[in-house]
């Protein structure tokens, strides 16, 4: 017989202007058991520090240590509660707050296995090989993008927002001289359907379509730097293909996100070459 189990993945988040995360662990409970998991990554956790590579490991340290210890708590303030109840009560502790560890949204399945076994299935598929997902992908992606293009650049590169009179877009890599705004996006088509990479595309297409005819950014100032699959599959290659010339419609760069010399011909600006200097 099938029971629920609903979860959340623990992130641990240290720079939260960047919105890149790195998940560290699960918390599980069963409603009708009454019954509440959790399980947190090491302490010396070394897939963090290699992500994150400008981090202090001691700040991971300290963070897991205090959240290992909030969650035994919760654990036992949990006790004796069931049903609407408990979930009510692990919609508080699982709601969006600051700090470096934050919780995911809470998502349900229908499990045959109890909850340890299933705890230890979600941490292992969500924690245990999460740097392989299209999301760290592209978080790997800005980083190395980012060092690389503000050693070359004298405008640094850096997540901000691109707004039109009705919506803000936030991109990971925008630059401004005062005189013209550059932005890029990098993208991995990674995904496990050609559905969703079909999707993830679209996804970024409309919002820079949407700048575009506001006039917030100029086209020639905009880059996708995108990373194929890594699949041979026709159907995926095809589908990357189709995305791929949809967005050189739009009249934005697109260059493939390890052709680092395009990429840096594209960050500079024009007030970098030395014909545009004047003397006065």
């Amino acid at each position: 017989m099938k029971h629920l189990v609903r979860f959340a993945v623990i992130r641990f988040m240290p720079f939260a202007q960047t919105q890149e995360f790195a998940n560290v662990g699960i918390v599980a409970y069963a409603p009708e058991s009454g019954e509440v998991r959790y399980k947190l990554a090491a302490k010396r956790f070394s897939r963090v520090s290699n992500f994150f590579d400008d981090l202090d490991g001691k700040l991971y340290t300290s963070a897991i240590n205090l959240f290992e210890y909030e969650l035994a708590r919760i654990q036992n303030v949990a006790l004796g509660l069931k049903g609407s109840s408990l979930a009510d009560f692990m919609s508080e502790v699982t709601r969006t707050r600051e700090g470096f560890l934050v919780y995911s949204d809470t998502a349900s399945l229908l499990s045959h296995d109890d909850i340890d076994v299933t705890l230890e299935k979600l941490f292992d598929k969500l924690v245990g090989r999460n740097f392989n997902t299209k999301e760290h992908r592209e978080q790997l992606l800005v980083r190395e993008l980012k060092q690389e293009l503000n050693a070359y650049s004298r405008y640094k590169f850096k997540s901000a927002k691109i707004n039109t009179q009705n919506i803000s877009v936030e991109f990971p890599l925008v630059a401004t001289d005062q005189k013209e705004t550059k932005a890029i996006k990098p993208m991995s088509f990674n995904q496990k359907t050609t559905l969703k990479l079909f999707d993830h595309g679209e996804f970024w297409m409309a919002r820079v379509k949407h700048l575009l005819n506001e006039n917030a950014i100029e086209p020639d100032n905009f880059l996708f730097a995108v990373e194929e699959p890594e699949t041979n599959a026709t159907k995926f290659i095809s589908t990357f293909r189709t995305i791929r010339s949809q967005m050189e419609d739009l009249g934005v760069k697109v260059f493939n996100a390890n052709d680092s010399e395009k990429i840096k011909q594209f960050a500079r600006f024009d007030s970098e070459h030395i014909e545009h200097f004047t003397l006065v």
